[in-house]
């Protein structure tokens, strides 16, 4: 298997970097070859530069040199470009090629059709992509995985060790918190933190790599009730140990990839969910703990979160093992097989 990827990073700062390097990073460890193109990674198999439509000579000497069927992961998802780049890799290297697109865009008619022109097999990663892609591109070989979580690194700690965490991190000991990770945007709904009052203890992680609102920051920092993280956290599994309850507010459409990978990894250390119906999220199980709310509303922000404190006996982590990293790999692998 030969992987091609313009997203591979070891700072995962990102979902769709986050889904591609996490993936091609296991996938060469069991044997495929990794092609990181206009990116770099520690784990790739060579880094090159090419132009944007895939037109070059550079790629297309490097695949001459490896065999197998390609797995093509592009950031940009089912663009236009995207789509011009998959028609490229299969008429050029008539092999067969395989694209995973972690979100979905409308598409215009020849975006389509250069899609369905390249024969290429499409996974996808939530329920609804796979409908869309079903309705839009019929006839097209068509899969949809589940993945997005290390539920042997993301796991429940006992009261003891939740203490020592928020000991740690400096967290109130007297108070619940709830925890968000994510991007600093108003598009993404941020805002809807500042609608929970003292009565409990929120702790945002934040990317300081990507573009924040700083107006909405501002805000932010005002609340003693809010702690905001940016520096880079190694042991990001930690701050889920030491939290109550995981909120994720997103609500507009392409905002998140279709998993949002910081709810599984929340589900997967066991803890309470609060959560929009954010495409995937629609198919989780329905499990004790897990709170979904189909019109998210930022007024009634801690209302969400009693109820789902006042939940006893969390099975939220059933929910995530499904959806461990080696299952999509496992899958990957047979697949291309």
């Amino acid at each position: 298997m030969i992987i091609i990827s313009d997203c591979v990073k070891d700072n995962l700062d990102e979902g769709c970097i986050k889904v591609a390097s996490t993936l091609s990073k296991r996938l060469v460890a069991a044997g495929a070859k990794l092609i990181a193109v206009n990116c770099d990674c520690s784990y790739s198999t060579v880094s090159i530069s090419e132009d944007k439509a895939y037109m070059g000579k550079t790629l297309y000497q490097q695949l001459k040199k490896y065999d197998g069927d390609i797995l093509y992961i592009p950031e940009a998802s089912n663009t236009l470009g995207t789509a011009i780049r998959l028609l490229n890799l299969s008429v050029r290297t008539r092999k067969k090629i395989n694209v995973l697109f972690v979100m979905r865009w409308d598409m215009n008619f020849v975006t389509k059709y250069l899609i369905k022109k390249s024969g290429c097999n499409i996974w996808t990663l939530s329920s609804l992509s796979y409908e869309f892609f079903n309705e839009q591109i019929s006839g097209a070989s068509i899969d949809n995985i589940l993945t997005g979580v290390d539920s042997s690194r993301f796991i429940p700690v006992d009261e003891e060790r939740k203490k020592k965490l928020r000991e740690k991190y400096g967290f109130p000991l007297d108070k619940q918190i709830v925890l968000h990770v994510g991007h600093l945007k108003h598009s993404r709904n941020i805002d809807a933190f500042l609608g929970i009052s003292d009565k409990y203890h929120s702790v945002l992680v934040f990317s300081s790599v990507t573009e924040q609102d700083q107006e909405l920051k501002n805000e932010l920092l005002l609340r003693k009730n809010i702690t905001i993280i940016e520096d880079y956290c190694p042991k990001i599994e930690e701050l889920y140990q030491a939290a109550d309850i995981y909120v994720f507010p997103v609500i507009k459409e392409n905002n998140c990839i279709d998993v949002p990978l910081s709810v599984l990894e929340a589900a997967s250390c066991n803890m309470r969910i609060v959560a929009s119906a954010y495409n995937e999220i629609n198919s989780f199980e329905k499990k004790r703990g897990l709170l979904v709310i189909d019109e998210f509303d930022n007024d009634k922000i801690e209302e969400y979160i009693d109820a789902c404190c006042a939940v006893s006996q969390i099975e939220t982590r059933e929910i995530a093992e499904k959806y461990d990293w080696n299952n999509a790999v496992s899958f990957i692998m047979d697949s291309i097989r």
